[in-house]
């Protein structure tokens, strides 16, 4: 039986992602400043833990929306919640500047406390994510 906290949290993430695939929210809005993402893999580029909001925004988020013409789409296939963690399986879709597509597949396990995520542990195709950022930024 889903606890309040789940139920709660699970909502905040559900409706997030909704608001962001409607173009109404950045995601990123919902991390704590101190925020910790790690994305996981072996590329050393892409895989490593950043340790702060701004510091996932500069090296993932910034990059990537400089590559793209239109924002990145989220459709969400499962969220679930587990206590303070929400992981939400979902795809992303996006233009590039050249006419090609982006598109790539992710797992985030959200830590969430008091309404804000504080620490994400991302699965997504590092090879993917790499070759966006190779490509050039407008």
């Amino acid at each position: 039986m889903p606890t309040n906290v789940q139920t709660a949290n699970r909502a905040l993430i559900q409706d997030a992602f909704t608001r962001w695939g409607a173009g109404q929210f950045d995601i990123f809005n919902l991390l704590s400043d101190d925020a910790v993402w790690h994305i996981t893999g072996q590329d050393p580029d892409i895989a490593r833990t950043y340790p702060s909001r701004q510091a996932l925004l500069d090296a993932t988020s910034f990059p990537l929306k400089a590559r793209l013409a239109g924002p990145l789409r989220p459709t969400v296939r499962k969220i679930w919640a587990d206590g303070d963690d929400v992981l939400v399986h979902w795809d992303g879709v996006a233009a590039f500047r050249d006419g090609s597509e982006y598109r790539n597949t992710y797992l985030w396990v959200m830590t969430v406390r008091d309404s804000r995520v504080v620490a994400v542990t991302a699965f997504l195709d590092n090879a993917a994510f790499k070759a966006a950022l190779a490509k050039p930024a407008g």
